[in-house]
């Protein structure tokens, strides 16, 4: 902290919380840090990006599921209004597009149920839109992302963050995901366990692009090697994060306003682990 106080990321009115408390107090309260912050000016300057190492591809990692989960739920309970808040709205824009999308698939899922008719026109329909949908959902994600890795970061976070995948990124997103998309459900067609296997290999594509500006393939082909490492294990720890999720669904279906911060901070978490830079390395 004296650290970020010296590099003006913190000052004299940033609000920090002692651990095991619930109350958030200004730094200047805290004796401790009198000395650091004498003379530092009110205003506070960028924080310096997060660079990237060079050598992570050569790196191991110990993924700990638990403690990702119960690192999410203390970010969580510590920000609980702001994350709810910003991912409950992020989560009515993305339905409220599916509604919209749903305008024109819902036909032909409704005669394939009713009637049992599955017409050549109506899978084509149904692919075609989840295709062109995928992306505009991808921005929305990514920009939650970057809200959380921002909050586990103890950097400034807002709801301007959770529209960030709307910026440099955007032309990269929609590749990624388009791309992806299309490979993935080729994967599920021609057999369940390839389609699978990329969809927990590519999980931390999203990230990658909108925290660390990488291209599309780039950020795929890292996921994929890191996530190999220990792909059952990270395989295990989306079976958890689904579990939360569902958990969330049958507790009156209120519960996901919780469950599903908690999940998104768990995976933000875990991505950290995986992507960071090995210790004294």
């Amino acid at each position: 902290m004296r650290k970020w106080i010296a590099e003006g990321r913190l000052n004299s009115q940033s609000l920090v919380q002692v651990f095991g408390d619930i109350e958030w107090k200004q730094l200047s309260t805290f004796p401790e840090f009198a000395e650091a912050l004498a003379g530092k000016p009110t205003t506070l300057s960028a924080p310096p990006p997060v660079e990237f190492p060079t050598n992570v591809q050569e790196h191991d990692y110990a993924l700990d599921i638990g403690g990702c989960i119960n690192r999410g739920w203390e970010l969580v309970k510590g920000n609980f209004w702001p994350s709810v808040g910003i991912t409950v709205l992020i989560m009515v824009i993305i339905t409220a597009i599916n509604q919209i999308f749903g305008l024109f698939t819902r036909p032909a899922i409704d005669a394939m149920v009713s009637e049992h008719t599955v017409t050549t026109s109506g899978i084509i329909i149904i692919v075609l839109v989840t295709i062109v949908s995928g992306p505009i959902y991808t921005v929305f994600i990514a920009g939650l992302f970057k809200y959380y890795l921002k909050l586990i970061r103890g950097e400034s976070a807002g709801i301007a963050d959770a529209f960030s995948g709307f910026g440099p990124s955007t032309g990269q997103l929609i590749l990624l995901s388009l791309v992806m998309n299309i490979l993935t459900l080729i994967g599920y067609v021609c057999c369940l366990i390839p389609g699978i296997y990329l969809a927990v290999a590519w999980i931390f594509s999203i990230p990658l692009v909108i925290d660390r500006q990488m291209g599309f393939w780039e950020a795929m082909e890292l996921s994929r090697k890191m996530v190999n490492k220990h792909w059952f294990l990270v395989f295990a720890f989306l079976l958890v994060y689904g579990l939360l999720s569902v958990s969330g669904i049958i507790a009156c279906c209120i519960g996901i306003f919780v469950t599903l911060p908690i999940g998104i901070a768990a995976l933000m978490y875990a991505y950290e682990t995986i992507f960071s830079p090995p210790q004294g390395g």
